[in-house]
């Protein structure tokens, strides 16, 4: 009998490990500035992501994500889609447009982009 309830609570502790299971990744994405930052993360933060963090100098988006609810490629689809540029997608130029003219990233003479 004791064996058998130890079975269970190790099959119920497995299922359970095995629903929380994320996968963590990081993406570079293209921006000038905080303006950015907000539209970028909150473009990532699609059901399935728990975390979405980028940072205006490496320009690094960190991910943590359920894969059994999203995948890279949804996220990545959602933040080109907001207007910016990743390292596997290059945003619609409409896209890009409608972003505030400070996060033109492209153009070289935006006084928010590093040299």
């Amino acid at each position: 009998m004791k064996n058998s309830i130890l079975i269970l609570i190790l099959l119920v502790s497995g299922f359970s490990l095995q629903a929380q299971s994320t996968t963590d990744t990081t993406i570079v994405v293209n921006g000038v500035c905080g303006m950015c930052k907000n539209t970028i993360e909150k473009a990532a933060k699609i059901e399935g992501v728990s975390f979405a963090e980028w940072n205006v100098e490496s320009l690094e988006l960190k991910l943590k994500f359920d894969p059994a609810l999203t995948d890279l490629e949804k996220i990545n689809n959602s933040v080109v889609a907001s207007g910016y540029d990743t390292e596997f997608k290059t945003a619609s130029d409409s896209s890009y447009y409608s972003l505030s003219p400070c996060c033109y990233y492209r153009d070289p003479n935006n006084s928010h982009k590093k040299q």
